[in-house]
């Protein structure tokens, strides 16, 4: 059976994540940053998932009573906003439109709760180089529910292989995306592309596929 190394630092996101993989893979868990010593002591596996939104190695920050009042105020107002969305009649493009602000404005509250914490995409895109440069011959994706499209062009642009938001695919589908991420990666127009110096990833094959049709 094929070993799947999982990095994570929610322990429920590494139990869920085996619920999909077990039945596939060899599932062994990092759980970040608590287990990062062993990340770089094992064979190579034939896959690494990771997590995006990390933080340091050093763990969690503990938000500071200014951090917690600034997004506490920010989740009042986030509040507020959606409910006025139908509090009184208005056109429904207009609504539409407020709903899209709140929406940005709720995003803008999570990042204060992720800074507060010390977690951050930079710390994600920091362990996939660390990882990549140990093991260079083995694809690594993101599986994260807190990954926005700038994140997967980021990511993408930094040699994983794939991104992929939790809970936007079934189990199923899952399992294929990253099936489909280890046949790209090693296959022979992949290894040409990395000769050359440039990141390999699947958005290549979509690509190629749809040019092929």
């Amino acid at each position: 059976m094929q070993r799947l190394v999982f990095i994570d630092d929610d322990k429920t996101e590494l139990d869920t994540f085996r619920g999909i993989v077990e039945v596939k893979y060899d599932y062994v868990i990092i759980h970040w940053p608590y287990e990062s010593a062993k990340l770089f002591g094992m064979p190579a596996p034939e896959i690494f998932v990771s997590d995006l939104y990390l933080p340091p190695q050093t763990g969690d920050s503990i938000p500071t009573k200014a951090q917690t009042d600034e997004a506490a105020e920010q989740a009042r107002k986030v509040a507020e906003r959606f409910s006025r969305l139908y509090s009184k009649p208005i056109e429904e493009k207009a609504r539409l439109q407020e709903t899209m602000k709140a929406i940005s404005d709720a995003y803008a509250m999570l990042k204060l709760q992720w800074g507060a914490l010390g977690q951050s995409p930079d710390h994600g895109v920091a362990l996939l180089k660390k990882v990549k440069s140990q093991y260079p011959d083995t694809p690594f994706v993101f599986y994260s529910r807190k990954i926005t499209p700038e994140d997967v062009i980021r990511v993408l642009q930094a040699g994983a292989v794939d991104a992929i938001r939790k809970g936007a695919l079934n189990d199923e589908d899952v399992l294929a995306r990253l099936a489909a991420a280890q046949d790209f990666y090693r296959g022979e127009g992949a290894h040409k592309i990395r000769a050359h110096g440039f990141n390999a990833n699947i958005t290549l094959k979509v690509e190629s596929d749809a040019e092929g049709r």
